[in-house]
């Protein structure tokens, strides 16, 4: 079990999303939520949906009992209570905890493996020096040892209700996604996505969020900025620090005085949404 120091104060948004209630630097990514893609940033990460795809991090990473992973991981430290499907690297440590299963190769300074956890493949215990040459293989070796120049956050262990009962996932200022996101889920975006954004549930993009993508949702708040076409089965709201260049279309567009759309607009009938 874990959770992160730092606890900020709830926020609530437009379309009764409340924001989870979460430390400073870490996001969460809800058991509702699918990502096909690369995962990366310098935050702290707490999982409970599918990745399917690589996680870079000069962060921590905690992998709730509902996650889904199939991939390489890269972080300072480890906690896994789902499935994992790949390779796990470690700065510091990794734990397995009694609902983990993982099938792949770990490397790590120290592990823990509690009793109940599933483990099928290889560990190699490593100090610096030969943890810095098993990452030479990396593609994104660069980046990542750019990262971990920031400063990475402390964990402590305890407390699962603190992931058990969140409305809507959360991709943190210094999170980023490159590539597909999905599922069942509200999501708010302080960080960055490049790719195709369709949910069933809404989306916010804060005022540090940054799409490089067309979105897809029921209903969509942008305080930040979008690059590509826009579709709300809702309501469409822009407000005066948003920016989207695309085009955009919805039952509802309400474009506050300072905002900025460049594009062509749709209103959609009621007819036509599902």
């Amino acid at each position: 079990m874990l959770f992160f120091t730092k606890k900020k104060n709830e926020e609530k948004y437009l379309f009764d999303i409340k924001k989870v209630t979460l430390p400073d630097g870490t996001a969460y990514i809800g058991k509702n939520l699918i990502i096909d893609g690369i995962v990366s940033g310098s935050d702290n990460i707490i999982a409970m949906g599918s990745i399917n795809g690589d996680v870079e991090l000069s962060g921590d990473i905690k992998i709730g009992d509902t996650s889904k992973i199939s991939g390489k991981i890269h972080a300072g430290k480890i906690f896994v209570s789902g499935f994992i499907e790949g390779t796990l690297f470690a700065s510091e440590r990794i734990s397995l905890e009694k609902t983990a299963k993982m099938k792949g190769v770990i490397i790590a300074k120290r592990l823990s493996i509690e009793e109940g956890a599933v483990f099928d493949g290889e560990a190699r215990m490593s100090g610096n020096s030969e943890s810095d040459n098993l990452l030479k293989d990396n593609e994104n070796i660069n980046s990542f040892k750019e990262l971990r120049k920031n400063t990475p956050a402390e964990v402590v262990e305890e407390a699962n209700d603190f992931i058990s009962n969140k409305t809507a996932s959360f991709i943190s200022r210094n999170s980023r996604v490159d590539g597909n996101v999905g599922g069942n889920e509200s999501v708010i975006v302080e960080g960055f996505i490049k790719g195709l954004i369709s949910l069933k549930g809404n989306i916010i993009v804060g005022s540090t969020g940054v799409l490089e993508a067309d979105v897809e949702a029921d209903n969509i708040s942008v305080l930040g900025k979008i690059s590509g076409n826009v579709c709300a089965r809702q309501q469409l709201v822009i407000q005066p620090s948003g920016k989207i260049q695309g085009d955009i279309s919805a039952r509802s567009i309400d474009i506050k005085e300072g905002a900025l759309f460049e594009g062509r607009s749709h209103m959609m009938s009621s007819v036509s949404v599902s």
